[in-house]
C-alpha cells in the first residue's frame, strides 16, 4: 500500500505533479500530438482542472506566460471548441469593445483571466491579495476581438485574454486603469 504525503508535503507533492503534468503537454504540443480535433477539448479540461493550482501552468509569471501563449496559439480555427455553445454564443453576442476588469495585486494583476463584471474583480482581489494592497485593473473599450476564449462561471463569466493583448492593445486602441480596492 502507498501512502500519500499529508498536509504541506501533499501540497507540494501535488505542485510537482502538475508541473510534470504541464511539461509533459507541451511535450506533445511540440511533437504534435494532438489534431485540431482533440486539442480544444483537452486544453479545457486542464484548464477546469487547474483553477485550484495558481502556479499550474509556470513557477512565475514568464514562463507561465510563454507556456500558456503556447497553448493558446495552436489551432486558433478550431478554438471555439475549446468552449460550450452556450459559450461561443454568449462570446459572439459581445458588442465590438467592452470593459474588462481584473482584480489581484501588482505583482499578479497581468494574467490571462478577466471579467466584465467589475465587482466580481474588485472581490476576487479583496480575497486573494495576499500582499494585503488588492488592486483592480479596467481596461476600457478593448476589441472583442482580442478575448481568446469566455468561459461561465457560477460567480462570473471569465475572460481569457493574453495580458500581452491588453498591454500592446491598451497602448493604441483603448484605456488601462488601476486603483486600489478598498477592504
Amino acid at each position: 500500500m502507498r501512502l500519500l504525503p499529508v498536509g504541506q508535503n501533499f501540497v507540494k507533492h501535488v505542485y510537482i505533479q502538475r508541473v510534470q503534468e504541464i511539461d509533459f503537454l507541451l511535450t506533445q504540443i511540440h511533437s504534435h500530438y494532438f489534431e485540431a480535433s482533440n486539442y480544444w477539448p483537452r486544453m479545457r479540461e486542464i484548464w477546469d482542472e487547474s483553477k485550484a493550482h495558481h502556479r499550474y501552468f509556470g513557477n512565475d509569471l514568464e514562463t507561465r506566460d510563454k507556456n500558456l501563449g503556447e497553448i493558446f496559439s495552436k489551432f486558433p480555427e478550431t478554438r471555439s471548441s475549446f468552449m460550450t455553445q452556450t459559450e461561443c454564443q454568449k462570446l459572439t453576442d459581445l458588442p465590438k469593445a467592452v470593459n474588462v476588469f481584473r482584480g489581484g495585486q501588482q505583482s499578479t494583476i497581468a494574467g490571462w483571466s478577466w471579467t466584465l463584471d467589475k465587482s466580481a474583480a474588485e472581490q476576487f482581489g479583496a480575497e486573494n491579495a495576499s500582499d494585503k494592497r488588492p488592486l483592480l485593473a479596467t481596461v476600457t473599450g478593448l476589441s472583442v476581438g482580442s478575448i481568446l476564449a469566455l468561459i461561465e462561471n457560477q460567480d462570473c463569466d471569465e475572460l481569457i485574454i493574453d495580458p500581452l493583448t491588453i498591454t500592446l492593445e491598451t497602448a493604441e486602441f483603448a484605456n488601462i486603469t488601476f486603483e486600489r480596492i478598498a477592504t
